[in-house]
């Protein structure tokens, strides 16, 4: 069972609108009584998701996705159940204490002590006399106090054992504070790895510090930046810089901006463009790759303006662009990066370079006149050939635009570039298709989804009908009497979050609720569904009972199945005469 209790999770869920937590996702409109938007959950171009204000669910009438708003947010960040209750519980201000299966929080508790504490310790550096330099190279860099504040900025003290032996004072071992790179070992001696260096803790995607990046701020070093090695609990290719504190603002601009630095990221968040990331390096992981793709937004690349710059964009790009993100470009002039640029130009030529990116496509257009004489007529029809193949995964309308801006361009005839290109045959996309239901599954489908509606239908169900063949069917039955006994009452909304406690029931339940069309509920409905069912059952046991009188020699046993099949049989003629 879960580890919140349901009338906790009742609690959240009745406080929680779901129409204004699925405007954080994305927008919603009125129409009639209830809201629509665009699906997040298929490719999706028209708003084809409801979401009902009075009984709190929503469905998509394309792909068929349904459920409350714990479903929605958990389906829609990728998390897990419990994290979606607790995230919609921070959203509407429900203090919430839960304690959560022993995993990698519980496993390392000691390590991210140690790193919260050292944390602390690299902050009351910066605001001691020895770290006055330190805060003034900040301060000049425009990086004001809020912003140290807020992205935890420390300074390292230019003492080779400081570190070291505070943490040693506190009870830490020198073997822990080497496996998390706080520490050097040279034999039996030990040094701090960070000396004399600006200190900016790096997080993991909950918050939480897992390693740092020291920077030099003097100019006395030749490494410009000294990392955290790998640790148990930092994975450089599992952590995007910034995650943590951007995501908000990633969800209300709905778009992100990759950059290369943490001092970039940071120059930006200070100067208001707060939905920014910073890669741990120049290549961009498959884990990386997930992180962003869980975001749902565009991403756009604004990598340093060099050479490994250009490439890394380039690698990127095509990497985002195979996962189905959609990518944008900006590349610096004048500048080696975001913080240079802000620094010599202001915030508000960056922003403007900022609102002017490329789409993908062009830069890969524009990227692939690098190193080439287009002058040249063999260097010529290798660009256009190039470009060409880049337009096989585009629609038919990119590619017609493309191929007449590259006759223009180059004086080519229009025809003769069309000719090299397959124009593709416009399919109409098909709607997500579900799989279809028989008969039977349909009415059990409808009856149990009235059951957990509304409480009332229990007792029409147990008198008409009572009996579904099929055991998980019979067990759902079961939990919903269960539940009404309990609380008094059933709505789908709330039942919902019950069932996902239920490992018996949770499947059939989320079956159940992406075949339903969610309908008003209308008494008549249902004692249709409840009379065939029942016809079908009787039919079922008619045609078993015929199959018995075929094969059995015993004619006493034949007569005594020939009168249970006329009984059955008159009692489906009763049934229509009582509807």
């Amino acid at each position: 069972m879960q580890a919140i209790s349901e009338e906790k999770i009742q609690e959240i869920r009745n406080s929680a609108d779901i129409v204004s937590i699925i405007s954080d996702y994305i927008p919603l409109k009125p129409q009639g009584k209830n809201y629509f938007g665009v699906c997040p959950f298929h490719d999706d171009h028209r708003p084809s998701m409801s979401v009902s204000k009075d009984r709190q669910l929503f469905k998509c009438f394309v792909c068929n996705k349904g459920g409350n708003v714990f479903t929605f947010v958990k389906d829609y960040e990728n998390i897990s159940y419990i994290e979606a209750v607790i995230k919609v519980a921070n959203k509407v201000g429900i203090p919430i204490s839960y304690t959560p299966v022993k995993g990698n929080d519980e496993k390392y508790k000691l390590e991210y002590e140690i790193m919260d504490f050292t944390t602390s310790i690299y902050q009351n550096n910066l605001n001691s006399k020895e770290g006055i330099k330190a805060k003034e190279y900040l301060e000049k860099r425009n990086i004001t106090s809020s912003i140290i504040k807020e992205f935890k900025i420390g300074y390292a003290l230019n003492d080779s054992n400081y570190l070291a032996n505070v943490l040693k004072k506190k009870g830490y071992l020198d073997s822990k504070l080497d496996e998390l790179g706080l520490i050097n070992k040279d034999g039996i001696n030990t040094y701090d790895r960070f000396q004399n260096r600006i200190m900016i803790p790096i997080t993991n995607l909950d918050g939480k510090v897992v390693g740092f990046t020291g920077r030099i701020f003097n100019g006395e070093d030749s490494a410009k930046y000294i990392n955290t090695k790998e640790t148990s609990i930092y994975k450089k290719g599992k952590i995007i810089f910034n995650y943590y504190n951007a995501l908000p603002y990633i969800r209300e601009s709905k778009s992100a901006i990759l950059v290369e630095g943490n001092m970039d990221a940071i120059r930006m968040y200070s100067a208001g463009v707060k939905n920014v990331l910073a890669l741990m390096g120049t290549t961009l992981t498959k884990d990386q790759i997930e992180i962003l793709k869980k975001l749902r937004v565009p991403i756009t690349l604004m990598l340093d303006n060099d050479n490994a710059g250009e490439i890394a964009t380039n690698n990127i790009g095509d990497e985002l662009i195979k996962n189905n993100i959609l990518v944008k470009v900006v590349r610096l002039k004048r500048a080696k990066d975001p913080d240079e640029y802000i620094v010599s130009f202001g915030i508000d030529a960056f922003k403007d370079t900022l609102n002017n990116s490329l789409s993908y496509l062009d830069y890969k257009i524009d990227y692939l006149k690098n190193n080439k004489n287009l002058g040249n007529t063999i260097e010529l029809v290798s660009y256009i050939k190039d470009v060409i193949k880049l337009l096989d995964n585009e629609d038919n309308l990119t590619k017609e635009v493309i191929l007449k801006k590259l006759s223009t361009e180059y004086n080519l005839d229009y025809e003769m570039l069309k000719k090299e290109v397959t124009f593709k045959e416009e399919v109409k996309k098909e709607p997500v298709k579900v799989v279809k239901k028989n008969k039977y599954e349909k009415c059990v489908n409808n009856i149990l989804y009235y059951l957990m509606s509304d409480s009332k239908y229990i007792k029409i169900f147990n008198k008409k009908l009572g009996f579904l063949k099929n055991t998980d069917e019979r067990n759902l039955v079961t939990e919903i009497e269960y539940y009404i006994d309990n609380y008094g009452k059933i709505n789908l909304a709330d039942f919902m979050s019950y069932a996902e406690g239920n490992d018996k029931i949770k499947d059939l339940v989320h079956n159940i609720v992406n075949y339903i069309a969610f309908d008003d509920l209308q008494d008549e409905i249902f004692l249709d569904y409840i009379e065939a069912l029942n016809n079908m059952l009787m039919k079922e046991n008619i045609k078993d009972i015929k199959e018995k009188i075929v094969n059995s020699n015993d004619i006493n046993e034949q007569i005594e199945n020939i009168n249970k099949q006329i009984d059955l049989k008159k009692k489906i003629i009763n049934e229509k005469k009582d509807v």
